[in-house]
């Protein structure tokens, strides 16, 4: 059938883009931090200035832009430089128990580091299904990593990654402006649609002409109260009616009335009305 186009609804595409995000990244981080029982779960979603965004993260922390294809625009990932370290320490068998306002990557934990963003830019990929989505830049200072304009607003999601193999969750935040979203979601607008109509083609000529639909003639409608129901027995004689007027139904749709007669030695129903349009 015809339909107008659409434009999607960014709000609920923004929503689904996070729970997609979340699912992929419990996968890629499991795998990164050799934990098959680590869960990154939505914690919060937000749409915020950006200047709100970034006094809300704060300092210490690594930022990873990820750019659609050449253009600036693009996703940023934040996380703790003090909970990559742990992430870090803890792989090598330490404890983790890192100070998580550590403000700077050591040159031990780059490595770790450069993966974790790896990681990232493969869960973005496969969430927004986009393949041109690489790494343009990263740092400790975000105004200098996410090319955001100051009078943008971002679409906010944090995640909390928990495992029982880890005293206690960390967090990974990803921001993006509403061009992206946009972007990403634009190919989901429904799209006027280039065919004719059933009505327009007529009905012998649609695909839907020789389907068999069920209908059925009410002959009789007796109401009986639950004591009467109660009662029956075999033997019990319930006086009926034929109606005068019998609809005839699909379902629970009435498309016609008739009287009923005889036809051939059969009962037949001879219609009187229908709500079918030729």
């Amino acid at each position: 059938m015809s339909r107008a186009a659409t434009p999607p609804d960014l709000d609920l595409e923004f929503a689904r883009f996070a729970r997609g995000f979340a699912e992929q990244a419990t996968t890629q981080l499991g795998a990164l931090c050799d934990d098959r029982t680590l869960v990154a779960e939505i914690a919060e979603t937000e749409l915020l200035p950006v200047g709100e965004w970034y006094a809300k993260v704060g300092t210490a922390h690594r930022h990873s832009f990820f750019a659609l294809g050449q253009e600036s625009r693009g996703i940023l990932i934040s996380t703790r430089i003090g909970e990559i370290v742990a992430q870090f320490e803890r792989i090598l068998g330490g404890t983790g128990d890192v100070d998580e306002r550590c403000s700077v990557l050591p040159a031990s934990a780059l490595r770790f580091a450069q993966q974790f963003e790896d990681r990232m830019a493969d869960v973005l990929r496969r969430t927004s299904d986009r393949r041109e989505i690489a790494a343009a830049a990263n740092g400790d200072e975000v105004e200098q990593v996410a090319p955001f304009a100051a009078s943008e607003r971002v679409w906010t999601v944090t995640l909390s990654v928990s495992s029982p193999k880890i005293s206690r969750s960390w967090t990974v935040r990803l921001a993006m402006c509403q061009s992206m979203i946009a972007e990403i979601v634009g190919t989901r607008a429904v799209s006027p649609a280039t065919g004719r109509t059933i009505g327009a083609r007529g009905i012998e000529g649609s695909a839907i002409a020789h389907v068999d639909l069920p209908l059925r003639a009410v002959l009789v409608d007796v109401p009986m109260s639950i004591a009467q129901l109660a009662s029956l027995t075999p033997g019990s004689v319930i006086p009926v009616a034929v109606n005068r007027n019998v609809p005839l139904l699909i379902g629970n749709l009435t498309i016609a009335h008739g009287c009923v007669g005889e036809l051939d030695d059969r009962v037949a129903l001879e219609l009187n009305q229908t709500s079918l349009s030729e």
